[in-house]
């Protein structure tokens, strides 16, 4: 059966997912870092670490679960 999709194409797309959700759960590091030193915890914060943490591996385990599929292929 032929491929739909670019080996190529989707190596890239898991790099890249990859990369992301590892700089938004970094990001979500920080932004507890910086919250720990101005003592002061807005709900907006609350939001950004769930966006954060939620995407960022939601993200990283998309781009580990492509990455384990183009090896196993």
């Amino acid at each position: 059966m032929a491929r739909t999709v670019d080996r190529s194409l989707a190596r890239m797309i898991a790099f890249k997912r990859i990369v992301t959700g590892g700089a938004s759960i970094a990001c979500g590091v920080a932004l507890i870092v910086v919250l720990a030193v101005r003592g002061s915890s807005p709900p907006m914060a609350a939001l950004a670490l769930v966006i954060f943490f939620g995407g960022g591996a939601w993200t990283l385990r998309d781009g580990l679960r492509l990455r384990r599929e183009l090896l196993r292929s």
